[in-house]
């Protein structure tokens, strides 16, 4: 089967397919059912459309010119897009293949609630950090 994968612009920055690519190559999770597999093509989503569809459907239809018959949305476009389910809508609509995930582990809920903990930590950490630049302590970046 000849396949491509769209994942989060965002996530992209810190990841390269990590998990993505081992379940590919072992057949595990959304990748169980293939007899073989063709990676054709792997992609971001284009970045936030905060509910338009277009940038991700323009990404989508370019991975089918290149011979992608199914196209996996990542796990991590899954997980942290508000809007996984209106874009995986859409790119059905327009014909197209979509299989939400691909590999094993947590559910979308589970993934948003580890970032929603992470940007509370960031946050924490810029607190802390203004508290002692304030206090007249140097810090290195």
């Amino acid at each position: 089967m000849k396949l491509a994968i769209i994942r989060c612009e965002e996530t992209a920055k810190t990841c390269a397919g990590w998990n993505c690519f081992p379940s590919m190559r072992d057949k595990t999770g959304e990748f169980e059912g293939y007899d073989s597999i063709e990676l054709v093509g792997f992609d971001t989503c284009g970045g936030c459309g905060k509910g338009k569809a277009d940038k991700i459907v323009a990404k989508a239809k370019e991975l089918q010119k290149h011979g992608a018959e199914v196209i996996h949305l990542g796990n991590c476009l899954g997980a942290g897009c508000p809007w996984r389910t209106k874009y995986a809508k859409t790119l059905r609509k327009e014909g197209l293949n979509i299989v939400e995930r691909t590999h094993p582990g947590a559910t979308p809920e589970q993934m948003a609630q580890f970032k929603k903990m992470m940007r509370e930590q960031k946050k924490e950490e810029k607190r802390k950090r203004k508290v002692l630049e304030a206090a007249g302590f140097k810090l290195d970046d």
